[in-house]
Order: C-alpha cells, then sequence, then structure tokens
C-alpha cells in the first residue's frame, strides 16, 4: 500500500494503492465469496430448508427461509471475497425482480456454473468468450425446453400446489390463497399486511376506500353511537384546491340542493372557517355535505385523485379557478358512501367510462412490472385495485415479531409464484424440471468449437444440483435420489416432504415455469461473467481511527467498528 501525506494550504491529502490480482487468484478470491453466500441462501431451499437468523443494529434479529432476504444481508469483510458474493447476488436480485420467486434456485444454479467453469479455466488454453457463448446457449435451450414442458392452471386446486411449495407445505395458508384468488378472479388485487394477533385472516372489500375520514367529527354529530356519516345517492366533488371559501363551492352546493341529493367534497385542504359553516349547515338539515381531505401528499396525490376522478365518473378540478365554472358532468355520482373518522367507502358509481378505467388499469399494471421497491409495488397494486372496484387483504398473523416477519416474506413469494404459475404455466418441482431438460441438452447438434460444448456441459452439471440440494437439506441421500429421479421420466420426483417419489404433479409439488426459467437465465449470465473474470481490483482496507474517549469507543463497538 503507498502512503503519501501532502500538505497544500493546511489540508491533508492521503492517497491509498489498490490491490489487484490475476487470474487463478482473482477467480478463487471471487470464489470464496460465492460459495459463501451460496451455502447461506441454499440452507433455505426446499420445504425442509433451514432457518436463517439475521442480526438487525437496535431491534430484534430476523429469521427467514426467503432467499433474497438471506443473501441481501450477506456482506463478507475482505472486498474481494465480497465482490464475488456481490456478483452471485445480482442473479438473485434480477430473480425476484423479474418473476419475485426462483431465487434461492438461481443462487444455486450460478455458484454451481461458475465453480465449473473455473474449473475448466485452469485445466488449459480455452477461449473465455466462446466459453461464455456456450454457457448462454445451453441455458437457452434448458429454458426453451421448460417451456415446452409447461402445463396451463386450470383449477384452484393448481393454484393452491403452487401456493403450498412456495410456504413450504403449509396447506391452510395454501387454500387460503387459493380460496381469495377464486373469489377475486386471476387479475385481483390481493394486498399483505401484518395482522395484530396469532391468526391469519382475508378480508374483502367492494367499491373504492380511501385511507382518510370526514375533516370534522361534528358532521357525524347526528348519526349515532358509531360516528358513521351515510350517504345516499351521493354526488361527488373532487378538486386538488384547497378551498378557503364558501363562495368557491356555492356551485356545487346549488346543484345538491337542486338534486335534493348529498354532496361529498374530496379536496386538497379546508380552511377551519370554512368547516364552521359547512358543519352548520349540515346540522340545520339543509344540503347534506361531507368534506374528506385527499389522500397522499404531491405527485402522489395527484395520480390517486386522478384514479378516483376515473372510477367514479368526475372531473378532477385541478384548481380553485376550476370551482368557479363546475357544471353538472364534472361530478361522480355514487349509490352510497360510507364515511367514518378514518376512512371513506365509495360503492357503485353510476357513471363510469369503462374504456378508460381499464386503459388506466393496463397502465399500473405496465407500471408494476417495472417497479423496483416493495413500497412503489405495494403503492400501484393499492391503485389497481381501487380503480378494480374490488381487492382482498390477507393479514398474516404470528406470535412474535420474528415469526411474523418470515411468514410474511413466505406468503409474498407464494403470491408472486402463484401470479407467474397463472399466466406462464407450471412444471414438475422439486428440481425435477431441470432433470427433465438434460436430453434437450443431448439432442443439440455437435458443437463446433470445443467451449462450446464444454459450456453445454457446465449448464447441464448444474441442471442437478437443485433437486440434489433439496434432498440434501431433508436428510437423504441427494446422489441415491438423483440416480433414482433420472431413471424415472415425466412428472417422477422425489417428495422432500414426505421422503417419498412418485408422480408430483398429482401431489401438487409443482414449480412456475416462468420462475424456473429466469433463474436459469440470470443464474447463466452472472456465472459466465464470473468464470470469465481475469483481473479483481478492490480499494485496499482502510482503519477507520476511533477517539479514545469511553463514549465514542462503545458506540462503534456497537455497530462494529
Amino acid at each position: 500500500m503507498l502512503n503519501i501525506l501532502g500538505r497544500s494550504g493546511g489540508i491533508s491529502v492521503r492517497f491509498f494503492a489498490k490491490d489487484v490480482r490475476f487470474g487463478v487468484e482473482a477467480r478463487s478470491l471471487l470464489l470464496q465469496g460465492v460459495n459463501i453466500l451460496a451455502n447461506a441462501v441454499a440452507a433455505t431451499l426446499g420445504p425442509k430448508g433451514r432457518n436463517v437468523l439475521i442480526e438487525q443494529l437496535l431491534i430484534s434479529p430476523r429469521i427467514t427461509k426467503d432467499g433474497i432476504t438471506v443473501a441481501s444481508n450477506v456482506q463478507l469483510k475482505d472486498r474481494r471475497l465480497d465482490m464475488g458474493a456481490q456478483l452471485l447476488r445480482q442473479a438473485t436480485n434480477n430473480t425476484n425482480n423479474d418473476v419475485g420467486d426462483g431465487t434461492s434456485t438461481a443462487t444455486i444454479l450460478a455458484r454451481g456454473m461458475a465453480c465449473q467453469g473455473m474449473h475448466v479455466l485452469r485445466q488449459g488454453q480455452v477461449n473465455v468468450q466462446l466459453l461464455r457463448e456456450g454457457i448462454l446457449e445451453g441455458s437457452r435451450t434448458v429454458c426453451e425446453a421448460l417451456g415446452e414442458m409447461s402445463q396451463s392452471v386450470d383449477t384452484i386446486g393448481q393454484v393452491e400446489a403452487v401456493a403450498k411449495v412456495a410456504l413450504n407445505g403449509d396447506e391452510r395458508l395454501a387454500e387460503l390463497i387459493g380460496d381469495t384468488i377464486l373469489e377475486l378472479g386471476e387479475n385481483g388485487v390481493i394486498l399483505v399486511r401484518e395482522s395484530h394477533g396469532p391468526k391469519d385472516e382475508v378480508k374483502f372489500q367492494e367499491g373504492i376506500t380511501l385511507p382518510c375520514g370526514y375533516c370534522s367529527p361534528f358532521i357525524a354529530a347526528k348519526s349515532g353511537k358509531d360516528s358513521r356519516l351515510e350517504l345516499g345517492n351521493c354526488l361527488l366533488l373532487l378538486t386538488l384546491a384547497k378551498i378557503d371559501q364558501v363562495e368557491q363551492i356555492l356551485p356545487a352546493l346549488e346543484l345538491a340542493r337542486l338534486r335534493e341529493q348529498p354532496l361529498l367534497i374530496i379536496a386538497n385542504d379546508f380552511s377551519s372557517d370554512l368547516l364552521k359553516i359547512l358543519v352548520l349547515n349540515h346540522l340545520q338539515g339543509r344540503v347534506q355535505v361531507c368534506a374528506v381531505k385527499a389522500p397522499g401528499f404531491g405527485d402522489e396525490q395527484r395520480l390517486e385523485m386522478q384514479d378516483l376522478a376515473l372510477a367514479m365518473g368526475a372531473h378532477l378540478l385541478e384548481d380553485a379557478s376550476w370551482l368557479a365554472d363546475l357544471s353538472e358532468e364534472d361530478l361522480g355520482e355514487v349509490v352510497a358512501a360510507v364515511v367514518n373518522a378514518k376512512a371513506t367507502h365509495l360503492l357503485q358509481p353510476i357513471k363510469v367510462n369503462e374504456e378508460q378505467v381499464q386503459s388506466r388499469i393496463q397502465h399500473i399494471r405496465e407500471l408494476i412490472d417495472e417497479a423496483v421497491t416493495d413500497e412503489e409495488l405495494d403503492r400501484l397494486n393499492t391503485r389497481m385495485g381501487r380503480l378494480q372496484g374490488r381487492l382482498a387483504t390477507i393479514y398474516v398473523g404470528g406470535t412474535s415479531d420474528l415469526e411474523l416477519s418470515e411468514r410474511k416474506d413466505r406468503f409474498n413469494d407464494a403470491l408472486h409464484a402463484v401470479r407467474v404459475a397463472i399466466s406462464d404455466g407450471i412444471v414438475p418441482g422439486g428440481g425435477t424440471a431441470y432433470l427433465r431438460c438434460i436430453p434437450a441438452l443431448d439432442r443439440l447438434p455437435p458443437a463446433k468449437v470445443m467451449e462450446h460444448q464444454l459450456g453445454r456441459e457446465i449448464v447441464k452439471d448444474a441442471l442437478r444440483l437443485p433437486c440434489y440440494t433439496i434432498a440434501h437439506n431433508a436428510g437423504v441421500n441427494p446422489n441415491e435420489v438423483l440416480h433414482r429421479v433420472l431413471d424415472g421420466s415425466g412428472n417422477f420426483g422425489f417428495d422432500a416432504a414426505t421422503g417419498e417419489f412418485g408422480d408430483l404433479v398429482v401431489r401438487g409439488i409443482v414449480d412456475p415455469a416462468n420462475v424456473l426459467k429466469a433463474a436459469m437465465a440470470d443464474a447463466a449470465g452472472i456465472a459466465s461473467l464470473l468464470a470469465t473474470t481475469e483481473v479483481l481490483i478492490t480499494k485496499q482496507p482502510i482503519k477507520p481511527k476511533i477517539p479514545k474517549n469511553q463514549v465514542t469507543r462503545d458506540l462503534a463497538r456497537l455497530v462494529g467498528m
């Protein structure tokens, strides 16, 4: 390490050289990091996979069997080893972003192909780019074979079978997901929330529910003990303006009075003086009016209000000047509106442009496909559920924060797996589908160059690893399991939950075809890059200087310094 200290204008400048490794040594360091991450993730695979306990700073540790969660928390002190782990983590992230499941399988496949590729490079002179092309060609062949093998999902029983595998054999939770999809349809919106108790339950919501109630409790003063205001055959005014004076909404009030219908106003904000006038008007029995503050903030609020206007057949009035030119066509109309202190429920809109609503739903589906974070995905799903007028919320229970976190991860994985299975079909699970792809590789015409053939062989060897790992985690002889499954055909495979062999589709042990294809494609891409790496450049580690006072030392120890 080069350490030069100079001064210019009283400022210290320090230069650190970088660590550079070549060839076998570079790949060996990467492989150590790959193995550490892959071993941690592989332990979770299958119905008898083990749990992983993850430390979390200042709060309780997290327990999980979710491959992407485990991979995201593996960070190695040695920068060179950590680069290998980071590259492998990229395969899991890609698979998770594409299909939301299959991350453990992608990790195992990528590790297997990377190890085999590095072993080939140690044997002699090999053109690394041609080797990479051979690996990618083999992965494409496997994906095509999986597509030909897939069977469509036609029954709720098959849906529950997919969910059961993702839920590690929990039949009751799989039935809960199956019943929910049966009720909503395959395009229905399902949200997952944490329950306040140990039980799991599902709640269905008709119409549109907004997470905001009336602005003043006096508006519901005459509605009984439950403080709930029910407005039948209600007009709806939507605006992004802040309403300060009653004159701004006089046209809307006049329309409501002439039609003898209650009026619900959802706006960006209301002045306190205006709310006093509306409450007084309501209590005196003139025009029944309820004021509700619009959900969200900023751009998100605008999008949600645009969704609401489309779903309710109303026009969104952007600012206060639009209120003065209000016409009857600008107002929405619903059969019923129920408002309490915390939420607003809008039921059965009377005039809706279905074509515009469906176009908006399709746009949100495209945004969902591009979503990166769980928060963004949850927000978009909520918006789509509102537009469709019906959604379900599954409340996941647990006896502790640890159990609740782990079960919520599994629920989300199961929902992703079910969605992909419905759209792209299913194949036999337990790693059997990959084993049935080996003949497809054998049927390929002889490669024109040696490296292409070596790449195919690397992919072929990796196809055995998922089944091997599942059997190993189940505590049986993995070599014997592999031998028996390879001797069989079709859907014949190993049921790790019971330790028996049989038709896996009949037993309900299936995987979404698209999940296996995504895992293979992502693993091949990352593994081929790992295997063909020649130079590794990392920064030299710098040990932070910690002051000697006791408080600072205690804080540094707390954060691992």
